[in-house]
């Protein structure tokens, strides 16, 4: 009888859709960048480049326990002078709780680790911040608008990314969840005398297991 009922129960869960115990997001931007920076007041001049970034999120159905999500920026540029490279990155780590999710409208809100770094005088900066994120769906035609923001600091040196743009899943029903997305993205950052501020428009792909 035992073996009866853990049979039961195994069968059961390999019935059940992968998706209603954990959700995978991933995806990638190309992004047109316009780069300033500055030291001490000093401009530094710079070519507007093309840039890549990248996310990956985890999804669970444990109410408790706050999703999962890592991005990866890249803010590398080159000077207009004689076309050397600066490299530049921010990292997030982010854990957030799905406040609200009906089907139209879902948002989140969590806390994020961040950690910028600029290859000028090797500078870096570990930042604890807040994360927000929003998505409004349009009933019927795969399209959602999107909004994603971080911000906040308890130092002196600070940092933002804000995008927000709009989206269109080809399948929203499948296994896989294939989108395209586009839209417009704003980051800065603030290490002691150094600033620097990536701004332009970015398409990409994003993906749903």
């Amino acid at each position: 009888m035992k073996k009866q009922i853990a049979t039961a129960i195994i069968a059961s869960l390999m019935c059940m859709p992968s998706i209603a115990l954990i959700d995978i997001y991933t995806g990638i931007d190309y992004r047109t960048t316009t780069t300033s920076q500055s030291f001490s007041g000093t401009d530094q001049d710079l070519k507007d480049t093309n840039n890549l970034s990248g996310y990956l999120a985890i999804e669970h159905f444990i109410p408790l326990l706050p999703n999962a999500k890592i991005k990866y920026s890249d803010l590398s540029t080159k000077k207009s002078t004689d076309s050397s490279s600066t490299d530049g990155s921010t990292r997030n780590a982010i854990l957030y709780y799905q406040l609200f999710d009906n089907g139209l409208f879902q948002f989140d809100l969590g806390l994020a680790y961040t950690r910028v770094e600029a290859d000028f005088q090797n500078l870096t900066s570990d930042l604890a911040q807040a994360y927000g994120a929003a998505k409004l769906f349009v009933p019927g035609t795969g399209i959602h608008a999107f909004t994603e923001v971080i911000n906040g600091s308890l130092t002196d040196d600070k940092a933002t990314d804000a995008q927000f743009g709009l989206a269109y899943t080809f399948n929203p029903d499948s296994i896989v969840d294939i989108a395209v997305r586009a839209g417009y993205r704003f980051q800065d950052a603030t290490i002691g005398e150094f600033k620097q501020e990536d701004k332009g428009l970015f398409a990409g792909l994003a993906l749903h297991f």
